[in-house]
């Protein structure tokens, strides 16, 4: 199964750089997930309350969440994609990897590259790139729009959490005072319920979305030379 990678609409700002690179990593970052982590996911769909505002929060909510999830099955995949490209051991760590790439192409030298949040693999001589390592430049583009998608969108999304677990008893009232008759407050207020089990299942899932995308961008800061 393919995962659309989606690209970052704008360039993050200074203080959501600074945590990247607040820690030095060790070379082996395990990119497997927890164990049922992956039974736990699954993309949301909101469901109808009957107030206008609190439809449009949760739609919003969703969708969001439901982005940052693409994104990370998407960077899992690139990242699967370059382990069983240059026969590397599940769990290995990127330089690994990368050790394997320069082993396998020996003729080129190739660099891995950092520039703010993008990074790229570098090749020379760029005149005679094998078909195989093209594809690895590629997949290590598209490996980046998603790291970088999933972290843009951590700050924002915990924000929107937070406040609609944090308004729960006020988003009940809204919802039973909307509603017209006693089946559809009850209709309604098992929607709401769902909608905030959801909350809480992306308030999990989220910040370890965040998490594995930081621990990639710090190994990957760590074989560019870029210090923290």
């Amino acid at each position: 199964m393919s995962f659309l990678c989606c690209c970052l609409q704008s360039q993050a700002s200074e203080e959501e750089r600074q945590p990247i690179f607040g820690e030095a990593q060790s070379a082996r970052i395990s990119h497997l997930p927890p164990e049922g982590f992956e039974n736990r996911s699954g993309r949301i769909i909101a469901r109808h309350v009957g107030v206008s505002d609190l439809d449009q929060r949760f739609t919003e909510f969703a969708e969001m969440f439901n982005k940052q999830q693409e994104n990370y099955e998407c960077m899992r995949e690139k990242l699967n994609t370059l382990m069983h490209h240059y026969l590397c051991v599940p769990d290995s760590s990127l330089s690994e990897c990368l050790q394997q790439m320069k082993v396998e192409h020996y003729n080129h030298q190739i660099i891995l590259q950092l520039k703010g949040y993008d990074f790229s693999l570098a090749v020379t001589p760029g005149d005679s790139v094998p078909d195989k390592l093209k594809q690895t430049q590629e997949n290590i583009k598209e490996l980046c729009q998603a790291a970088k998608a999933i972290v843009s969108l951590g700050p924002k999304l915990e924000e929107m959490i937070n406040w609609l677990l944090k308004s729960e008893q006020s988003l009940t009232e809204k919802v039973n005072a909307e509603a017209k008759t006693h089946q559809e407050s009850t209709r309604l207020g098992g929607n709401l319920r769902e909608n905030l089990r959801e909350a809480s299942r992306a308030k999990e899932l989220s910040p370890r979305y965040r998490e594995e995308a930081i621990k990639l961008y710090n190994e990957v800061a760590m074989l560019s030379g870029v210090k923290p």
